[in-house]
């Protein structure tokens, strides 16, 4: 074998050897290519998929209309509904926004409460009940359902600390578009719902100053009063008007009312979820249901 042989032989292994290399780098760069895609594939799924499965958070801020100057700009900057998410979300009428007011404001302002609420739309447990209401004392707010679907909203004042709202399961019993407190008959209640026959406990229209203030009712604006008034049923007596033949509507009252500390919604700013349901409190309504 000759020297020519020899190396034209070794020429053709070290080719042959590089072509390899080519090769399987080439196969390296399109795997690695690849995976690579395959990772930001699924990086941009992800990401898609990751902010529908978050709870959307609204956020708020503090804001203080410290005379009438900054009043006028108040009104100006904000439509008559929007005030009324202020209004709502302070847990007072809108007629109480006025020169020393401190509020908390939401950075997003909407048209409806509603978009507003910490009650989850639907309670899947409660398909079968007809009509429900929540009221919690917490947060000062209530909700209605119709067969599990939320189908009204809205902030409400139950009873001050000497004259609390009883909490437990009662039930709408007799109504009045008008009624004269048994307490002090300058007290006149618009749209009243008694829950409590002998505790005298109503739902009704009057006065929302911000905090528990009433006399163990549960006071409403108007337009909810009102909706329940249309909405809720009465009990239905036997006809010597001595036993209950028929419930009315189930009302879910409960929740603490911290009087010591500040009112869960006036912590929004720094702590967005202030408001949010317990676990404790949705113990209690899948419970009551």
């Amino acid at each position: 074998m000759t020297f020519r042989f020899l190396l034209l032989k070794y020429k053709i292994q070290l080719t042959a050897s590089v072509m390899m290399l080519i090769v399987s780098v080439v196969l390296f760069s399109c795997n690695n290519s690849k995976s690579n895609t395959n990772e930001k594939q699924t990086s941009t799924q992800k990401d898609t998929i990751e902010p529908t499965a978050i709870k959307r958070v609204i956020s708020y801020h503090y804001d203080t209309i410290r005379n009438d100057s900054a009043l006028k700009v108040f009104k100006a900057k904000y439509s008559a509904a929007q005030q009324k998410i202020v209004a709502a979300t302070n847990r007072i009428d809108i007629n109480r926004i006025r020169v020393k007011s401190a509020l908390v404001i939401p950075d997003t302002l909407l048209t409806d409460f509603t978009a507003y609420s910490p009650f989850p739309e639907t309670l899947s447990n409660a398909d079968s009940v007809p009509k429900f209401i929540l009221i919690n004392q917490r947060i000062q707010l209530f909700a209605a359902y119709e067969n599990g679907k939320r189908v009204q909203f809205g902030p409400v004042s139950s009873g001050r600390k000497a004259k609390p709202t009883p909490n437990g399961l009662f039930y709408t019993n007799f109504k009045a578009k008008k009624k004269r407190s048994t307490v002090d008959g300058d007290w006149i209640m618009p749209w009243y719902f008694n829950i409590s026959n002998y505790g005298g406990v109503g739902m009704h229209q009057y006065t929302l100053p911000g905090y528990p203030a009433s006399h163990s009712c549960i006071r409403m604006y108007e337009e909810n009063a009102k909706w329940i008034f249309d909405w809720a049923e009465q009990w239905v007596l036997s006809k010597d008007e001595t036993t209950v033949v028929k419930h009315g509507t189930p009302v879910l009252v409960f929740g603490a009312y911290d009087f010591a500390a500040p009112a869960p919604w006036k912590l929004l700013p720094q702590q967005p979820n202030a408001i949010d349901l317990t676990t404790e409190e949705l113990s209690e309504i899948n419970t009551a249901i």
